[in-house]
């Protein structure tokens, strides 16, 4: 449980912020598809973000 008493997940994909469905540890079927993937890269032209299309992300 978090500081407010609920137990809402935070996604797992590595550049996602979006709440997590129930009975998921994604928010989205895109994100799900990419799994835990971050945007940790040395190239910085390469850098993967986050397209699960909710307006609220900021990946």
């Amino acid at each position: 449980m978090d500081a407010q008493g609920t137990d809402e997940k935070i996604c797992t994909h590595g550049v996602c912020n979006c709440p997590a469905t129930e009975g998921s540890d994604f928010c989205s079927p895109y994100c799900e598809g990419v799994g835990q993937t971050t945007n940790v890269t040395v190239d910085e032209s390469q850098k993967i973000v986050c397209d699960c299309g909710h307006p609220t992300c900021v990946g």
